[in-house]
């Protein structure tokens, strides 16, 4: 068991003793009182008993006929009593024999001498209760006894069982409890901190460079939570590792070209096989052009991963965004004249970010003017599913031959081979598309032929 799992399984031990601990002190100035409670109120029934038998029973005003009935009933359920006529009168008293005389001592009653036999209720301590005897609907006799208290009842055989009894039922209860609750507590212990020691031993993976961490997680409870934050983490980590070691190579790679043409031509200069003219001095410019604008593509680029991790999810509407980068666009169209079909409706509503959103319908509809055909057509039109919100970008350019297509979101892929071979790409603006759709849990298909391409970007569509 870890660290973190022994402390909470002693924490829950110790816990559950303290409970148990106090249900016993409470229980233990409570008993006596219980036990009382219990005792009067059986008293009361069997006095309401007793007062039912001596009604069918009592004839004439003749105490003597029911007199035994009243002492078997004091003796037997060790009940004092008293009884007074009609009149007012006692006609008789608690402790008339030796028994009842003892019964009397143990529950407080002084009952030494002959005057303290014949004592009223009102004389003893304890409070008196009273039930009344009927007969014919006309009350003949009024029986007294008085309530138990604890201190009459320290020394009572029927208490003293009762109350060991009870502790004797309380011990075995807690000794069966804690032997559960260590049981249980090994269990929840061992499942709470599972996940934790998962999450610390992949992220010592973390720490030595090993980003490719996925922890399986159950639930939604906060930690379910923490398991899916950390493999998010691990993940972007990963992305971000893969994106650093791939942008270092293109990067080199994409560098090379312009500035191994550059050295070429200065070499060349410097050996004086080519003049220095208007014609060098132009190859020379156009490929540093190149470079200035792979650089500024590139910054692009990183500022696309920065977004990426750093998105300001909001409730959009896409139409008012696509229709300012058509204004934006406006001069480009009509350079080469191309009718743009806007068929939206005027609220399409997603969740996402509103500047990675521009770039995202910009990156595309500039690519659909740049690669279309002088007199072409752009149509843009959106489709609502129950579940998503699909945008259509077609246009009637170039298109993208079969080879080119699965790889045209790749960083520094360029399909200019298909296209039209004056426009310069970098290969860096659908991969920015790419990256930024996926960071809003969408998707881009793209489908193309001799007629044009087709941009499919589906999103989650909310109400």
């Amino acid at each position: 068991m870890s660290k973190l799992g022994k402390k909470l399984f002693f924490l829950f031990l110790i816990l559950v003793i303290l409970s148990l601990l106090l249900v016993g002190i409470f229980i233990n100035f409570s008993i006596g009182e219980s036990f009382d409670d219990f005792i009067n109120l059986q008293r009361e029934e069997n006095i309401s008993e007793l007062a039912a038998v001596l009604g069918e029973n009592f004839k004439d005003d003749d105490f003597e006929s029911v007199q035994n009935l009243v002492d078997n009933f004091s003796r037997t359920n060790r009940i004092p009593i008293w009884i007074q006529d009609n009149q007012g009168e006692f006609i008789y008293f608690a402790a008339q024999n030796n028994q009842m005389s003892q019964m009397m001592r143990r529950m407080g009653m002084d009952s030494n001498n002959h005057m303290n036999i014949r004592q009223l209720p009102e004389q003893i301590p304890g409070q008196t209760k009273s039930e009344e005897v009927y007969v014919d609907g006309q009350q003949v006799l009024t029986l007294y006894w008085k309530q138990i208290n604890p201190e009459n009842q320290l020394d009572s055989d029927l208490y003293n069982y009762f109350k060991t009894n009870i502790y004797r039922a309380i011990i075995l209860s807690a000794l069966v409890v804690i032997f559960l609750i260590i049981i249980l507590s090994f269990i929840l212990s061992k499942k709470i901190t599972e996940p934790l020691i998962k999450v610390k031993n992949a992220a010592l993976e973390v720490a030595q460079g090993n980003y490719q961490q996925n922890i399986e997680s159950r639930g939604d409870d906060e930690l379910a939570q923490l398991v899916n934050a950390f493999n998010l983490m691990s993940k972007k980590l990963l992305k971000l590792e893969k994106i650093r070691k791939e942008s270092t190579s293109d990067l080199a790679h994409e560098l090379r070209t312009p500035l191994t043409t550059i050295k070429g031509y200065l070499e060349a200069i410097e050996d004086g096989k080519i003049e220095v003219n208007q014609e060098s001095i132009a190859e020379m410019q156009e490929e540093t052009q190149r470079m200035t604008t792979l650089i500024e593509k590139l910054n692009e680029f990183a500022d696309a991963q920065n977004k990426v991790f750093n998105l300001k999810i909001e409730k959009l509407n896409l139409t008012p965004i696509i229709e300012k980068i058509i204004k934006q666009q406006q001069g480009a169209l009509s350079e080469k004249n191309i009718n743009l079909d806007l068929k939206l409706e005027k609220e399409h509503f997603i969740k996402g970010d509103q500047s990675s959103l521009f770039q995202i319908f910009n990156n595309i509809i500039e690519n659909a003017i740049k690669y279309n055909k002088k007199d072409g057509k752009i149509e843009i039109k959106a489709v609502e599913n129950r579940n998503s919100l699909v945008l259509y970008i077609q246009d009637s350019g170039v298109g993208i031959s079969q080879d080119d297509l699965p790889f045209v979101f790749e960083r520094f892929y360029r399909a200019d081979k298909s296209r039209n071979s004056k426009n310069q790409g970098t290969g860096i603006g659908l991969a920015v598309v790419k990256e930024l759709m996926e960071a809003h849990q969408g998707k881009i298909e793209v489908e193309s032929n001799e007629s044009g391409t087709i941009f499919k970007l589906i999103f989650k569509r909310i109400e």
